[in-house]
């Protein structure tokens, strides 16, 4: 439920006629839409004839005959036009209903919001129903991803000082701490087999990439440069990650490698951020973070970095965009209101939806398979 009022304009012009309309809708805050409408001939047609306004001229020479009474005509009243309706702007539509989950999976997101007072890792539909909060710290919890199964999740906290890794079962009710380095370890990510976990840790001084077992075994560094490498995604078609880096500029860029270092290739090639990457659930295509065009966007591109392609429009800051199991949808927080809430948008950037509707932070979702 959008709580603010939608006001459109339109404006029509014709010649040196100007017309202006103003519609409000709704209650709460006032928003004003101008839309420039071409007027077709058709609609030409349709509009009133003003009157001929005549230029003055010379009196006519008076007839001597006797004048005769003329009938007094009453003019007929103008004939009465229903005006067009005004068109109304719909900000986000309902949520569309199915018989299967909107997005595939099991139509259940993990998320973080600060509605009780910090960060926490809650669950809900995503119709906003069995909201569920699943972690009880002071500190922070954040960054949750589903396991390929859907039966855990693994995310990093800040209850033990800095942040570690740490997973916890769907409902929140198991806990179990991966990671006990000093260093900051962040955005966890899962192979798609469901038995490793990739994170980006600065416990050698630059941030790198690792990876473990879900048990947190078999601890492996798998980038070793002398620049910033951060928030990992595994591919889902074989052993290749997507990740920033700062290791070719001074701002973060995309890039892809395999685990073991080769076939490293660039994606992106802007001065600003290009931020957050996620790879869709076929592998042939990533959602990221782009600041390019003077504020965060979202945007996908094909896997070897073509037909880079914006979504998203003045939406405000944008975070964390996360692919739906059937590819069909992206989730990701924006503060278009504000403060962050959770949205949905279609891959092809045809429509966009609202989930969270809350005065305080909701972001970093995921879905559930």
């Amino acid at each position: 439920m959008i709580r603010r009022a939608r006001a459109g304009a339109a404006l029509f012009t014709l010649g040196g006629l100007a017309l202006l309309s103003l519609f409000v809708l709704g209650t709460g805050r006032l928003y004003l839409t101008l839309a420039l409408v071409t007027v077709t001939p058709a609609q030409l047609a349709r509009l009133p004839t003003p009157d001929p306004v005549s230029p003055t001229r010379a009196a006519s020479p008076t007839s001597t005959a006797t004048p005769t009474s003329s009938p007094t005509s009453t003019p007929a009243p103008p004939p009465t036009r229903t005006p067009a309706p005004s068109p109304t702007l719909t900000l986000f539509p309902p949520l569309p209903t199915s018989a299967t989950p909107l997005g595939g999976g099991t139509g259940v997101i993990a998320f973080v919001s600060e509605r009780d007072g910090n960060p926490e890792i809650y669950r809900m539909a995503l119709s906003g129903s069995d909201l569920t909060r699943l972690t009880f710290t002071e500190p922070a919890d954040s960054s949750p991803v589903w396991s390929p199964d859907g039966l855990w999740i693994v995310f990093w906290s800040e209850r033990d000082g800095l942040p570690d890794i740490h997973l916890m079962t769907a409902d929140g009710a198991r806990r179990q701490r991966l990671t006990t380095d000093p260093g900051y370890d962040e955005f966890p990510s899962w192979s798609p087999d469901g038995e490793w976990i990739i994170f980006d840790s600065n416990r050698t001084g630059q941030f790198q990439l690792y990876q473990m077992r879900r048990d947190g075994s078999g601890l492996q560094r798998l980038t070793d440069v002398l620049a910033d490498d951060a928030v990992a995604n595994w591919s889902p078609n074989g052993p290749m990650v997507v990740f920033e880096s700062k290791r070719e500029s001074e701002q973060y860029q995309i890039f892809t490698t395999n685990l073991d270092g080769s076939n490293l290739m660039r994606l992106t090639h802007t001065t600003a951020r290009n931020v957050r990457p996620d790879w869709s659930p076929d592998g042939r295509r990533i959602a990221f973070v782009s600041e390019r065009d003077g504020r965060s966007e979202i945007y996908v591109m094909n896997a070897d970095g073509t037909d880079q392609r914006r979504l998203t429009f003045n939406l405000g800051a944008v975070r964390s965009p996360r692919w739906s199991p059937d590819g069909e949808l992206i989730l990701f927080a924006s503060n278009f209101t504000g403060n962050y809430d959770l949205y949905l948008i279609r891959a092809d950037g045809s429509a966009i939806y609202r989930l969270t509707d809350h005065a305080a932070d909701d972001y970093a979702g995921d879905w559930q398979p």
